[in-house]
């Protein structure tokens, strides 16, 4: 009989695998948002989904994460869990629409859970003060009984260093990284069915992100550079912000120190100055290339990637997507 029982389990879960092969054995990634707080129409705020087994996990929430979520043909009301790497507008500014969009009744809310969101300290503040700036709205819907008063609650959790996040298979583990003055900014490596993700969050060089980041076969990390024609004629200027932000030399020593699969970069910081134009992809893809031989992209608004039994695969992807209805 306990026999019979453990075969009936095997394969059980032998045919849930079957029947829902990408749970079984892949992590996708989209890059939602690549940019940084300008204004730029191709590159929204800082955003990245991360959809493992049966979670929908979504790290940072910037400017037009909502409509990025739309084009990926994700719903607001399917996220299991938010995390935010830090307290910076251009990784938060997409909150409040998202909040506001998960409730609607339309095809992207219908949400009727609280939102669970992870980050620093400072996210209890700021949760409660989105949940009293938008009451009033929130009232009126559900009096006009178009959401359900639940999913207007926001639950916070504070982040800490460790395993944060473990459910079905997929764990979370947060680790500081080097974001300057900036205190504290995180890191996030997520593990499931043996694939591993590592997103550096902004940062320059962190031992800890190499440390948390060995064995990652997918490894999203924050760029910044000034054209060298910038930096020879205004070093300090260019040295400000390379103090909390990897220039291309220092991203490729980090490849090099982990060795991912494949990297891409992502919260592209591109510096200019009044006759000086922004340093092109060109230039950064060489920079890179002179330290560091192994695949490496710039991240694109809603690229996504899959990492699975094949290694890490990019899926076709054009720029004409950026502007889509799907």
């Amino acid at each position: 009989m306990r026999f019979r029982l453990f075969l009936a389990a095997v394969l059980a879960a032998l045919c849930a695998c079957l029947a829902h092969p990408s749970q079984a054995q892949e992590i996708k990634v989209t890059l939602l948002g690549t940019g940084t707080p300008i204004l730029n129409i191709n590159r929204f705020g800082m955003s990245t989904l991360v959809e493992a087994g049966s979670q929908k996990l979504l790290f940072d929430v910037g400017r037009g994460a909502a409509i990025r979520l739309h084009q990926a043909r994700v719903p607001a009301r399917a996220l299991d869990a938010i995390f935010v790497t830090h307290m910076h507008s251009d990784h938060l500014t997409g909150l409040p629409d998202l909040y506001s969009v998960a409730p609607l009744p339309t095809e992207d809310g219908r949400r009727q859970v609280p939102l669970e969101i992870w980050g620093p300290p400072a996210i209890v503040d700021f949760a409660k003060a989105l949940e009293a700036l938008l009451a009033e709205n929130n009232r009126i819907r559900f009096a006009g009984r178009e959401l359900n008063i639940a999913a207007t609650s926001i639950n916070t959790h504070v982040l800490a260093e460790g395993v944060v996040y473990e459910k079905d298979g997929v764990k979370v583990t947060a680790f500081l990284v080097d974001h300057g003055y900036v205190q504290p900014a995180y890191g996030f490596r997520i593990d499931y069915a043996g694939r591993v993700v590592v997103l550096s969050g902004d940062t320059t060089y962190s031992a800890n992100l190499v440390k948390h980041a060995q064995g990652a076969e997918f490894l999203v990390h924050s760029v910044a550079i000034g054209s060298r024609k910038l930096e020879e004629a205004e070093p300090e200027y260019v040295g400000r912000f390379y103090k909390y932000l990897a220039n291309p030399e220092t991203v490729g020593r980090v490849l090099n120190e982990v060795r991912p699969r494949m990297a891409v970069f992502s919260h592209v910081s591109l510096y200019s100055r009044e006759g000086i134009p922004r340093a092109t992809e060109e230039e950064l893809v060489a920079r890179v290339r002179a330290v560091y031989q192994g695949p490496v992209l710039i991240g694109q608004d809603l690229m996504s990637f899959v990492v699975g039994p094949k290694g890490v695969e990019a899926l076709p992807y054009s720029p004409e997507m950026r502007s889509r209805e799907p």
